[in-house]
């Protein structure tokens, strides 16, 4: 089964002919047909859509919202949660075709202590939604 291409909201030239290839990760055609798809995505892209991963809407929506607020923080803030070695804050600068800029990343683990020691950096507010 062929992974499922939907249009980007603001396709970029080149990249997936603009479409954002998603993957269901329930793996209905076999562990070896899902292996192909996530390397074609990543090949291809360098991203995808996972759906049927098993995380709730609700989950999903709460670690969207400290998400979208950590990264909304002064750079200086952020960088209290880095380096990642391998797991917290990073930042790169991109580009060398004319479309450089900023990258920036927060790596997470799904084992709560393997974060907890930057779980407060990452969240001052609610720490606990990274543990």
């Amino acid at each position: 089964m062929a992974p499922e291409w939907r249009a980007a909201a603001a396709p970029a030239a080149g990249l997936c002919q603009g479409r954002i290839p998603t993957v269901d990760l329930s793996a209905p055609a076999g562990r070896g047909e899902l292996s192909r798809q996530l390397v074609r995505a990543c090949t291809e892209c360098g991203f995808f859509k996972a759906i049927n991963h098993g995380v709730s809407p609700r989950a999903a929506a709460r670690l969207d919202a400290a998400t979208a607020a950590f990264f909304a923080r002064p750079a200086q803030e952020k960088q209290l949660a880095g380096p990642p070695d391998p797991l917290g804050y990073g930042s790169r600068s991109i580009g060398t075709n004319g479309d450089v800029g900023e990258l920036e990343y927060l790596i997470l683990h799904t084992n709560p202590d393997a974060v907890a020691h930057k779980a407060k950096a990452i969240d001052w507010n609610d720490p606990a939604r990274f543990r």
